[in-house]
């Protein structure tokens, strides 16, 4: 093998054993198991730190680079799969936990439907990249847990990715239930089929998290409670955590109407 590319693993590897540079260089790595009640007292503001935010807008940079180059990730072309399959032309959309506004492009690329976005997140870190990337776009910090918006504003609420790091998540669930019109759309949450919701803690984008992975009848059993049903569901990217308890685990993504 060349030396030069010798040389480039062995730093690498020194690298991914240094906790510090693992957590900048790897997405999501070093998951722990921990209780409900660890989750609060650890949960930190990682997303709301600017240097997150600007790593994850990098990541999805180059997803997107590759969407409009003809090669979108399973992830992209199921949300816009999801929002279509709601069956509104021109729909009014929140999405709840927007980061840095990705999911604006995206849907306006990928989807049929002529989408009215709105995004939300609670990190003004993310929002503040938002605004930059998306000038005319309507973004605005807030909580998943209490929307500011009345009953039955938007077509589509889509949750976009941060459910599982929403730890009162049947709060969320149940405000993007009362804010929408017609339906709800959780994207690519983190399930198993036959193991019980469990709390982790690992770093993403080099920051300190935490995050939920759902058992998928209890989280079925949330929507319901909230005047949901479940109407159809993707497959998304991987996501499993085998490795750390033992069973298997995969993302999906939930369209929902609501019932009442």
């Amino acid at each position: 093998m060349n030396p030069y590319r010798l040389a480039r693993r062995g730093a690498g590897r020194i690298l991914r054993a240094i906790p510090w540079t693992r957590h900048w260089l790897m997405l999501s790595p070093d998951y722990t198991v921990i209780t409900m009640e660890e989750a609060r007292r650890r949960q930190r503001n990682g997303w709301h730190s600017r240097r997150v935010a600007a790593q994850q807008d990098a990541a999805y940079r180059a997803l997107l680079d590759a969407m409009h180059a003809g090669n979108p990730r399973i992830d992209l072309t199921v949300a816009a799969q999801a929002v279509d399959a709601v069956g509104l032309s021109e729909p009014s959309l929140l999405e709840v936990g927007c980061g840095s506004g990705y999911y604006n492009e995206i849907l306006a690329t990928l989807a049929k439907s002529r989408i009215g976005y709105t995004g939300l997140d609670y990190s003004a870190a993310m929002v503040a990249r938002a605004r930059a990337r998306y000038p005319q776009g309507r973004f605005a910090v807030g909580d998943a847990t209490a929307l500011d918006h009345a009953d039955s504003t938007f077509d589509i609420v889509f949750n976009g990715v941060s459910l599982m790091h929403i730890l009162d998540y049947q709060k969320a669930i149940a405000e993007s239930a009362r804010v929408a019109h017609h339906a709800v759309i959780f994207h690519s949450v983190p399930v198993f089929p036959a193991y019980p919701t469990t709390q982790f803690h690992k770093y993403a984008y080099g920051g300190p998290l935490v995050e939920s992975v759902f058992n998928r009848g209890e989280l079925l059993a949330h929507f319901a409670a909230s005047g949901l049903e479940m109407m159809q569901s993707w497959r998304s990217i991987d996501y499993d955590v085998s490795n750390i308890v033992g069973a298997a685990s995969h993302a999906e993504t939930f369209l929902c109407r609501k019932t009442r």
